[in-house]
């Protein structure tokens, strides 16, 4: 019993002088014993280069059983993959939690599968062209999240995911083209996701929403985080026609318009429609207060000089070898003439401001400056013609690209 606790008081209270190279072993033997328990964790490059191959292996695999429409054009070899089966790539995602990370580069390079993932790599959800739908197009959807060390992998609509309650095993699953995942932090520490949704109606109506949603105890679920006038969705719909915008909004250009968000007010802009659903280049603004988004009002685009911010609805928009061109409706009789510089934005501020009118049975707005006369002439593509006492100085006609 004494030598025991002479031991420990030995133990306690003495300072026992280690030599300088057992002190340098230890330390040592504590780097290597850290390292042997992160590699324990972590897979080696190596090891990680190793199933990235065999996955890219597979993926081509995928491709190929797909048996897409071969064709050539010009030389190149073109594959289609529209309306083909897409069984290899809903088993694989819902059979293999590595796809999450995986990047799919040629699938979608060859239009095979469109991938929207969340900026944290937390949410992803895939989409493609099932060819059944006609002009109102069918997609279908796989939708994947992380919680905690947890994958899961569903294949089904994201409103079936986050709206189970509204669906019937007799009803069809409406999926969508899902291309874009916002990911916004909130000020509680949680993470809000809103997906951009496309689903084609008919040929000429469509159906554009943001989605919002969180992964909360394990489940990807619906966050009714929009709010108007004390009511709460986890949903903003915008269903509109097709035809008329894309002509007026320089043959399509203006479709980036329709979502935007302003990170310096941190504004979401939100496009409206007139009462045959319409689109006119109004939005309705909310601003998100680090919880929410909360409707302000309705009004014009950030991106749109502040000048310019009174009128009824866009009347037309172009693009020429040298000037942008706006037309707005100001009410029932009066159009509004903007132009800028082709290499200015549109919140510049405008070279030239004129009012003028509509000439319905020529199809040509009128606008004049002193001797000077600006007409506008809409057809296939808008062309604008500048006459001086009569005598035309400059003639352009709309220069368009893909958008």
């Amino acid at each position: 019993m004494e030598s025991a606790e002479k031991v420990v008081s030995l133990s306690r209270n003495t300072h026992i002088q280690i030599p300088k190279n057992m002190k340098a072993y230890s330390l040592l033997y504590l780097l290597l014993f850290s390292f042997a328990a992160l590699s324990a964790c972590k897979p080696s490059a190596a090891a990680q280069a190793k199933k990235i191959k065999e996955m890219e292996k597979k993926e081509l695999k995928m491709l190929k059983e797909a048996k897409p429409e071969i064709s050539e054009s010009e030389g190149d070899t073109i594959e289609d993959y529209y309306g083909t089966s897409r069984e290899g790539l809903i088993n694989w995602v819902l059979t293999d939690t590595a796809t999450l990370s995986y990047p799919f580069t040629r699938s979608i390079e060859k239009n095979y599968v469109t991938i929207a993932t969340s900026d944290d790599n937390l949410l992803r959800i895939y989409s493609w062209n099932t060819g059944l739908g006609g002009t109102m197009i069918r997609w279908d959807n796989l939708v994947q999240y992380k919680s905690g060390d947890e994958i899961k992998s569903a294949h089904h609509s994201l409103d079936m995911q986050l709206h189970p309650q509204d669906s019937t095993e007799s009803e069809i699953d409406y999926c969508s083209l899902i291309d874009t995942i916002y990911t916004r932090p909130c000020t509680d520490g949680s993470m809000l996701y809103i997906a951009y949704s496309y689903f084609r109606i008919s040929g000429d109506y469509s159906l554009r929403s943001l989605v919002a949603m969180q992964i909360e105890d394990g489940k990807l679920v619906a966050a009714p985080r929009f709010v108007r006038q004390g009511k709460r969705t986890d949903n903003l719909r915008l269903e509109h026609t097709v035809g008329d915008w894309y002509f007026l909004s320089n043959l399509g250009e203006g479709w980036n318009w329709l979502f935007q968000y302003d990170e310096k007010t941190q504004n979401l802009y939100v496009a409206t429609t007139d009462s045959i659903n319409s689109l006119i280049d109004r939005y309705d603004i909310y601003h998100f207060n680090g919880t929410d988004f909360v409707y302000q009002k309705t009004g014009a685009p950030f991106w749109l000089h502040p000048q310019l911010h009174h009128y009824q609805r866009l009347e037309l928009f172009f693009r020429t070898k040298d000037y942008i061109i706006r037309i707005d409706k100001l009410d029932e009789e009066t159009m509004r003439y903007a132009s800028w510089k082709s290499t200015q934005q549109m919140s510049d501020t405008p070279e030239l401001v004129l009012t003028g009118s509509y000439v319905e049975k020529d199809n040509t707005f009128l606008f004049s400056k002193g001797s000077y006369r600006y007409v506008v002439t809409m057809g296939d593509k808008a062309t604008l013609k500048v006459q001086h006492n009569g005598k035309t100085i400059l003639q352009q006609t709309q220069e368009t690209k893909e958008f």
